[in-house]
């Protein structure tokens, strides 16, 4: 099994920052690194976790909505009061290529599809990590999945016949709330051949249940989880 840090290690830096994804980078638990991401209205990539920056900054604008310059010269600020910056998805992908993680890119949203031929061309570098892509948006994996052989990950807190017929004909894996983590879910997707990760875990009995039914990918919060 897997471990994947969400978001970097909350418990030592802002989510979403250079400095958490370095704090999860160092830290030997993770193989892996989930961020989420948005473009910027001129096309650059950059991590952030929210639609706008009200909950982080004073910003109230959503990141869509501004140019690259403009989302650089934002700060964010964590309940201490310091500041960070808002990462390039570039940022991100350093950071894991130097220390060897896996990362794991959650798409928000996009402008328009075109987009997603954006983001496997800043990919191609970083291959040989082997990159995820995850979204709730079934209908973005679908059109990666025609363009590139690359892993992708259909999130979701519930699941029903139709997204398993969608995600087996599509060849996307699920990564599921952790509500759903129960020994009849993972034999079910397991029986079907999927890929399964669930998300965001911040309990060790749900870590140890993962473990014990061979899931693939564990998301963890690491703000809350401790591997004391």
């Amino acid at each position: 099994m897997e471990w994947i840090a969400h978001r970097g290690k909350t418990n030592q830096a802002l989510e979403n920052t250079t400095e958490a994804f370095k704090a999860a980078a160092i830290d030997a638990l993770y193989q892996g690194i989930e961020c989420d991401i948005y473009p910027s209205i001129d096309g650059e990539f950059f991590v952030f976790h929210d639609e706008d920056f009200s909950r982080l900054s004073n910003y109230k604008t959503r990141l869509l909505d501004l140019t690259s310059f403009e989302i650089e010269a934002i700060k964010l600020y964590d309940i201490n009061g310091q500041a960070y910056a808002v990462p390039k998805l570039t940022h991100f992908l350093d950071i894991c290529k130097t220390h060897q993680k896996r990362p794991i890119i959650e798409i928000k949203q996009v402008h328009q599809f075109q987009e997603l031929h954006q983001l496997l061309q800043i990919l191609e570098p970083y291959l040989s990590l082997n990159p995820m892509i995850i979204s709730f948006q079934i209908d973005y994996l679908k059109y990666l999945r025609a363009l590139a052989p690359i892993e992708l990950l259909f999130l979701t807190s519930t699941i029903n016949d139709e997204m398993i017929y969608d995600c087996r004909v599509n060849e996307i894996g699920f990564n599921l709330h952790e509500k759903l983590l129960n020994d009849t879910t993972v034999a079910l997707l397991k029986k079907k051949g999927f890929k399964i990760g669930f998300w965001t875990v911040s309990k060790q009995e749900k870590a140890r249940l993962a473990e014990k039914l061979q899931v693939d990918y564990l998301t963890v919060d690491t703000t809350h989880f401790s591997t004391d």
